[in-house]
C-alpha cells in the first residue's frame, strides 16, 4: 500500500527514521524540491509526495 504525503509529513518522516540511508534520500529529495521552487513559482504545498511500501518517498505530482 502506498501513502500520500504532504511536505510537512515528509519532514516528520525524517524525525521518525533511524536509517541513515532513508534520511539521506529524503534530504536529497527535499533539496531537489527546493531547487525547483527557486526556479519556478511553485510552493512547498504544491508538491505531492508518495511513500511506497518499500519506504521510499518520491514526488509523484505537482498541483497547478
Amino acid at each position: 500500500m502506498t501513502t500520500g504525503l504532504n511536505y510537512d509529513q515528509v519532514i516528520k518522516s525524517l524525525t521518525k527514521s533511524e536509517s541513515d540511508d532513508f534520511i539521506q534520500q529524503v534530504i536529497i529529495l527535499l533539496t531537489l524540491v527546493h531547487e525547483e521552487i527557486k526556479k519556478t513559482t511553485f510552493n512547498k504545498s504544491d508538491f505531492i509526495f508518495t511513500q511506497f511500501d518499500e519506504g521510499h518517498i518520491l514526488v509523484t505530482g505537482v498541483k497547478n
